[in-house]
C-alpha cells in the first residue's frame, strides 16, 4: 500500500500501525518511505496523537527538502535494471535527477571532470561494475580521490563481509534487491544526501564555533576597551578591559546607552556629527573624553565601526578605545619643555616669539604699540665659570624672579638661552611706558643676590627696546631690532637699556646687499656641497653623511650657512638652490658607488619654502630616476614647523615619499611643535634632537631630562633618533647611555668637502670612528 500511495505522488503523511512488534518489519516500512512506526500495546492511543503530528511535521520537511533536486550519478551495465529503476524513480521520486553510465571508468572521468565543483550529489553503484566491484571503486573514490560524495551500492545477492566492508570504507548505505526494495530507493538515496548535507553544516557550524570561540577570546584578552551596541545605541556586550578602564562591569553596562559614560566637555554638535558620520560611513575615529566611574576624566582613542549582518544590513555597532591618559600626560611634559625653559620655568623663544606674533595680529585693531625687550645679563659668563654651572643655574632662577615681580600679569617674560630674556609688553601707549618697565627691570637687579652656595653676586643687564608700529611690523623685524638696540646699550657701557634707532639700518643694507650676491652665486655656479659624517653611537661606524650646501664666492672666504641660508629662505632662492642641493648630493653618492666607494645613505634637508612651493614628491622622483639612487639610500630631513604648515596635506605628503622608499627624518626635534599625536599619526624614520640640547647635556641636567624623554618616547613608537652638533667625547657618552642611535659633529669631523670626504670616510679603514 505504501509503494501505490508513493507511486501516485500523494503528498500524505504515513504512520504503520501493527499489533506486532517485529523490527524488521518497522525497518522495512521506514526504508518504503514511511514517516513514522507505532506498536499498538499499552497506551498507545495517549501516544497516537503526538506520532501523527511529528509524522505530519516531518513529511512537511521531507518535501521541503524534496524541492531541491537532487542529483545522482547511476552506474549500472544491465539495460533491463537501469530501465526499471529510472522509470519507478521518475514516477514516484521526481525531485531525483538520474545521469546513467555503464561502468567504473566511466564513473571516474565524470567525477574527475568537476572535481572543483561537484556536479553529483549522491552516487549510485551496482555491485557488479564492469573493470572493477562497487567495493574496489569506492575504495578508489575514497582513497585515490579523496571524494566525500555519498555512496549507496545495490546488488542482487549481499553477504554480511560485503556490508562490513563497505561500510568501513564510508558507504552510506547498501540495498539487496529484494521485491520491492525500488520503493526504498528514493528514501536510501535520500537519507544518503541528507546525512552528507547534515555532516558538512555540522562541520561548517564546528568551525564557525571556534571562529567565534577564538574572536570572543581575543575581545576579551585585548587590552582595548571593546563595547557592543544594538541599532537603538543599548550596550548588549562589553569586554573585560571596557570595565579595567572605565570601573563599570559588565552588569552595570549591559543595557544601557553609552552616553552615562560622557564626560560634559563635548557639546551635543560633537556627538551628533560623530553619529552622522558614522551612520553615512559606518565608521569614525577620533579622541573624545570620557569619565571613569570614580568620576575621573579621562581621554580615550575611539574607533566606531558598524557591523553588519549577511544580508549587508547594519545589525549592531562596535567601539573599540584605549585609554591615552599616559600619552597625554607625556605628550603635555614634552609640549611643555618644548615651550618652556627648563631651568626657570619661562616660556622660551618659541613660546615668546609666538606670542609676540599674535600681539602684532591684534594691536592694530586696538590702537596700541606693542614692545618687545631683548635683555642680556652683563659678564654672566664669568660668574658662570668662576663659581660653577650650578651657582650660574642658581643664579639664573633668581633673575627670573626678580624680573617676574616688576611685570604685569599680561606681560611675557621669557629666556631665549643662556643669559638671554625676552620681554613682550602689549597695550602700551607711549614709548615712555616701555621706558619705565625697563628702568625697573634694571632697578630690580641692583640689590646683590645671596645665594645657597653662600656667594653674594652682583649682576647688571643691557637692555634693547623696540617698538611695533614704529620699528617694524612683523616680529622678526623687532626682534632683531631689539637685539641690535641691546647690543648698543652694552657698548654705551652696560646697566642700562636703549630703544632702537634708525643708525642701526645699516643691518638692512647688508641684507640687500648679501640677497643681491646670493642670486648672482645661484646664476653662477658658486655653490659646492659639504658633507658631514653620520656616525653610529655603537660602534662609531660610518652609517651616512649629511649634505649640506656651502658658499664659495671666487677668490673671497667662504661665506657661512648662517649668513645666507636666512636671507634664501626670506627671498624664496631657498626653492632651487634646495632643488640643486639634492640632485647633486644623490648624484655624488652615485658616482662614489660606480667607483666603488659606497655611502650607505646621504640626508638631504629640505625647506619649509620647498615643502609649501614645489611638488616634493613629483620632484623626488625625477631626481631619483635621474640620478639613479636607490630610495632607501636617500633620506629626507623636514621640520616640524614645515610640516604643520601643511596642516591636513601633512599625512599624505609623507604617505607620498615612503611609498617611494625614502626615509623621512624630523630635523631639530624638540624645538617645535613636538606633539606626540604627529609622530603617532605620520610615517616618520627619525628624530634628530637639536644641537641646543645637545650642546648642554653634559651641564644641563634638563637638556639630558628631554633629550632622554625624546629617544624614550621615539624608542616606545619604533622611531630612530640621531643628535646633532655633538662637540664633546661627555656628549657622546651620555648619548650612548641613553641609548641615541647614531650622531653628527665636531667630535668626528665638520662638514667637507666631496674629495675630503671620499679620502677620508669611504674606505675600509675611515670607516670606523676612533673618538
Amino acid at each position: 500500500m505504501l509503494g501505490a500511495i508513493r507511486d501516485r505522488g500523494l503528498s500524505l503523511a504515513f504512520v504503520v500501525l501493527t499489533g506486532s512488534g517485529d523490527q524488521n518489519a518497522a525497518i522495512a516500512a521506514l526504508k518504503s518511505g514511511a514517516d513514522d512506526y507505532l506498536v499498538k500495546d499499552g497506551d498507545y492511543l495517549e501516544r497516537l496523537p503526538r506520532t501523527l503530528t511529528s509524522a505530519i511535521e516531518r513529511a512537511r520537511v521531507e518535501r521541503a527538502h524534496r524541492s531541491r533536486p537532487i542529483r545522482v550519478l547511476y552506474a549500472e551495465h544491465h539495460l533491463f535494471d537501469i530501465d526499471l529503476t529510472l522509470r519507478h524513480l521518475a514516477s514516484s521520486a521526481p525531485h531525483l535527477r538520474i545521469d546513467v553510465v555503464h561502468g567504473a571508468d566511466a564513473v571516474m572521468a565524470r567525477l574527475q571532470a568537476h572535481e572543483g565543483t561537484p556536479r553529483y550529489d549522491v552516487l549510485l553503484l551496482d555491485y557488479v561494475l564492469p573493470g572493477m566491484n562497487a567495493l574496489d571503486l569506492t575504495k578508489a573514490l575514497r582513497l585515490d580521490l579523496g571524494l566525500d560524495i555519498p555512496i549507496v551500492i545495490v546488488t542482487g545477492q549481499g553477504s554480511e563481509d560485503a556490508v562490513a566492508q563497505a561500510l568501513r570504507l564510508g558507504v552510506s548505505d547498501y540495498l539487496v534487491k529484494h521485491d520491492g526494495y525500488l520503493h526504498e530507493l528514493p528514501v536510501v538515496l535520500d537519507s544518503a544526501f541528507r546525512q552528507a548535507e547534515l555532516m558538512r553544516e555540522r562541520a561548517a557550524l564546528k568551525a564557525l564555533t571556534e571562529r567565534l570561540r577564538l574572536h570572543a577570546a581575543v575581545i576579551e584578552s585585548t587590552h582595548d576597551g571593546v563595547l557592543i551596541t544594538d541599532l537603538d545605541g543599548f550596550i548588549v556586550s562589553v569586554n573585560r578591559a571596557f570595565s579595567e578602564l572605565t570601573g563599570y562591569q559588565r552588569d552595570d553596562a549591559v543595557g544601557r546607552n553609552p552616553r552615562f559614560l560622557q564626560s560634559g566637555r563635548h557639546d551635543r554638535a560633537f556627538y551628533q556629527s560623530m553619529w552622522a558620520t558614522l551612520l553615512k560611513h559606518g565608521y569614525w575615529q577620533g579622541e573624545l573624553w570620557n569619565r571613569r566611574k570614580c568620576g575621573e576624566l579621562y581621554p580615550e582613542w575611539l574607533t566606531l565601526n558598524a557591523v553588519r549582518d549577511e544580508a549587508g544590513k547594519v545589525s549592531n555597532y562596535v567601539g573599540v578605545f584605549t585609554d591615552i591618559s599616559k600619552l597625554r600626560q607625556t605628550e603635555d611634559r614634552l609640549n611643555h619643555l618644548s615651550h618652556h625653559d627648563p631651568l626657570t620655568g619661562l616660556p622660551n623663544r618659541l613660546l615668546v616669539l609666538a606670542r609676540l606674533e599674535h600681539a602684532l595680529e591684534v594691536a592694530p585693531r586696538r590702537a596700541r604699540r606693542v614692545a618687545a625687550m631683548c635683555l642680556d645679563l652683563d659678564r654672566f659668563k664669568t660668574v658662570n665659570e668662576s663659581l660653577g654651572h650650578p651657582v650660574g643655574d642658581e643664579l639664573l632662577c633668581a633673575v627670573a624672579t626678580r624680573l617676574r615681580a616688576r611685570l604685569r600679569e599680561e606681560d611675557t617674560l621669557g629666556r631665549l638661552g643662556g643669559d638671554e630674556f625676552m620681554i613682550l609688553l602689549e597695550h602700551i601707549e607711549t614709548p615712555a611706558d616701555a621706558a619705565v618697565v625697563a628702568k625697573s627691570l634694571v632697578d630690580a637687579l641692583a640689590e646683590p643676590f645671596q645665594l645657597s652656595s653662600g656667594h653674594e653676586v652682583f649682576m647688571h643687564a643691557s637692555i634693547g627696546i623696540s617698538l611695533f608700529p614704529d620699528d617694524g611690523d612683523d616680529f622678526m623685524a623687532l626682534v632683531r631690532n631689539a637685539d641690535a638696540a641691546m647690543y648698543r646699550a652694552k657698548a654705551q657701557g652696560r646697566n642700562t637699556y636703549g630703544f632702537y634707532t634708525e643708525d642701526l639700518t645699516r643691518h638692512a643694507s647688508q641684507q640687500l646687499e648679501l640677497e643681491t650676491r646670493l642670486r648672482r652665486g645661484l646664476a653662477n655656479n658658486e655653490f659646492v656641497v659639504y658633507y658631514q659624517p653620520v656616525m653610529s653611537v655603537a660602534d662609531g661606524s660610518l652609517l651616512g653623511a649629511e649634505a649640506l650646501v656651502r658658499w664659495q664666492p671666487p677668490g673671497e672666504t667662504m661665506v657661512s650657512p648662517a649668513a645666507f641660508i636666512p636671507m634664501a629662505e626670506e627671498t624664496g632662492l631657498i626653492v632651487p638652490l634646495g632643488e640643486w642641493v639634492l640632485r647633486e648630493a644623490c648624484r655624488q653618492v652615485c658616482a662614489w658607488q660606480a667607483a666603488g666607494l659606497i655611502l650607505p645613505s646621504v640626508a638631504v634637508n629640505l625647506s619649509a619654502e620647498q615643502v609649501r612651493r614645489q611638488d616634493v614628491d613629483a620632484l623626488l622622483r625625477e631626481v631619483l630616476a635621474v640620478t639613479g639612487l636607490a630610495a632607501e639610500r636617500l633620506e629626507i630631513e623636514l621640520t616640524e614647523s614645515s610640516l604643520m604648515e601643511q596642516g591636513d596635506k601633512a599625512a599624505a605628503l609623507l604617505d607620498d615619499l615612503k611609498h617611494q622608499g625614502v626615509r623621512i627624518a624630523i630635523d631639530d626635534f624638540g624645538t617645535g611643535y613636538s606633539s606626540l599625536a604627529y609622530l603617532k599619526r605620520f610615517s616618520i624614520d627619525k628624530l634628530k634632537i637639536d644641537r641646543s640640547f645637545v650642546k648642554d647635556l653634559a651641564d644641563d641636567r634638563n637638556d639630558l631630562a628631554i633629550a632622554s624623554a625624546i629617544v624614550a618616547m621615539a624608542r616606545a613608537l619604533d622611531i630612530a633618533v640621531q643628535a646633532e652638533g655633538v662637540e664633546t667625547a661627555d656628549q657622546l657618552e651620555l648619548l650612548k647611555s641613553i641609548g641615541c642611535g647614531s650622531w653628527q659633529g665636531y667630535l668626528r669631523s665638520p662638514p667637507v668637502s666631496a674629495a675630503e670626504f671620499e679620502a677620508r670616510f669611504l674606505n675600509a679603514k675611515a670607516s670606523v670612528s676612533h673618538v
